[in-house]
């Protein structure tokens, strides 16, 4: 007779498998705006390219996204269907997302230097809301026609060719930055219990290295770093042994 518990590992094993899979269909559909939007491109109809150029971008914010929510469920979260799929389809939560492969500011890299997390961190959602409204405003632009007050601009009168060489050389960044994480989510399909059993030891080594050290993150995580690379090492001398 299967128990309850049973039911639940086996239904988090299933939406767990899903979101795997939706992390590699994400990542082929980026790929393939990527290639259409670089045809676009090379056809010189600049504000179609970009559009294209935003949209692969905004399917590689929703494999970070997948790949956060994946790792939750692994680590014993409850995971939300109706939650993820509602994530999925905000612009402003996947341009959110992709910020965090953003190069640190040089603020942020001097407040971090200080220890001053609180203003770290300020600074940080400070640049995720800008680099939304700028992704957003740059989308919006190369699909319709604005009225400023005064006059009329079409799409091809604000979308210029630095702009596209930028979202490109972005948008090749983050495929590559996105592809390690689709084969990881893979990987870990393979195998669910033992990494799910991985996750929660760090879990718990996270909140541990936390409590015990709450005004240095930095640190924290440093100690977390160094006791699981003890713990790994030890686990290789034994096999070795």
């Amino acid at each position: 007779m299967t128990s309850k518990r049973d039911g639940q590992d086996a239904n988090r094993k299933a939406l767990f498998g899903e979101i795997a899979r939706g992390a590699e269909v994400a990542f082929r559909n980026a790929e393939e705006l990527f290639s259409e939007a670089s045809l676009l491109g090379k056809h010189r109809a600049l504000s179609r390219s970009l559009f294209l150029h935003q949209i692969s971008l905004e399917e590689c914010g929703k494999i970070e996204l997948l790949t956060a929510w994946a790792t939750g469920l692994l680590m014993g979260e409850e995971i939300d269907p109706r939650k993820l799929t509602k994530a999925l389809v905000n612009h402003k939560a996947k341009n959110h997302a992709n910020a965090y492969m953003l190069d640190v500011s040089d603020e942020e890299q001097a407040a971090r230097k200080n220890r001053d997390w609180k203003a770290a961190i300020g600074l940080f959602e400070e640049r995720q809301k800008a680099f939304h409204e700028e992704s957003n405003t740059a989308k919006n632009a190369s699909l319709y026609v604005d009225f400023n007050g005064e006059r009329f601009a079409a799409p091809s009168d604000r979308i210029t060719k630095d702009m596209v060489s930028e979202i490109v050389k972005r948008n090749r960044e983050y495929l590559g930055l996105m592809y390690p994480k689709v084969r990881l989510l893979s990987k870990w399909n393979s195998d669910i219990d033992k990494t799910a059993e991985k996750l929660r030891a760090f879990k718990a080594l996270a909140l541990k290295f936390r409590e015990e050290m709450p005004n240095d993150p930095e640190k924290a995580m440093t100690r977390m770093l160094e006791e699981m690379l003890e713990t790994a090492t030890r686990g290789e001398a034994t096999k070795s042994g």
